[in-house]
């Protein structure tokens, strides 16, 4: 057997250590972890993260209304937050909840994640309208109405 340089590994430590991140990944993946560790928790930083999204594309229609960003920009915004919503409702859907508490609160989130995904398609459509389907004020609405819900769920989920 040849003797090993200082710092030479056999390739056998790192692949265990390899199996073990996946094995961690995969169970985190499959809802057994969550952030925080709880349902309410997930459920809070869902909503959080959701209503940072839903400011954000307010924000972009307000300057788009104003005439102070371009429709391609208020598109990229709107289209980023339906991707950041549709990410929460996906984290949310993958929890295990375990008490009743939790199935409940895991079912709301759903339900809201649900709407303030619809509002946000609503404000897609009616920047992409050339006075065909919503305004974009009907657009600006369901978006407040979003930020309502998510508000009353993180509060309801403990969150800030």
């Amino acid at each position: 057997m040849r003797a090993r340089p200082a710092g030479e590994r056999t390739g056998r430590p790192a692949l265990v250590s390899l199996a073990c991140l996946a094995a961690l990944l995969t169970s985190c993946l499959l809802g057994s972890c969550s952030a925080g560790g709880t349902v309410t928790d997930a459920v809070s930083t869902a909503a959080e993260d959701s209503s940072s999204a839903i400011a954000t594309a307010r924000l972009a229609v307000g300057l788009d209304s104003g005439g102070k960003l371009t429709r391609a920009a208020t598109s990229t915004a709107l289209d980023d937050a339906l991707k950041e919503v549709q990410t929460s409702r996906d984290t949310v859907l993958r929890l295990s909840p375990t008490s009743n508490e939790d199935r409940q609160i895991r079912e709301e989130a759903l339900k809201v994640l649900d709407s303030s995904a619809a509002g946000l398609t609503t404000a897609r459509d009616a920047l992409a309208s050339d006075g065909g389907g919503p305004s974009l004020s009907a657009g600006d609405q369901a978006l407040a109405s979003a930020e309502q819900a998510l508000a009353a769920l993180r509060e309801k989920a403990g969150g800030k």
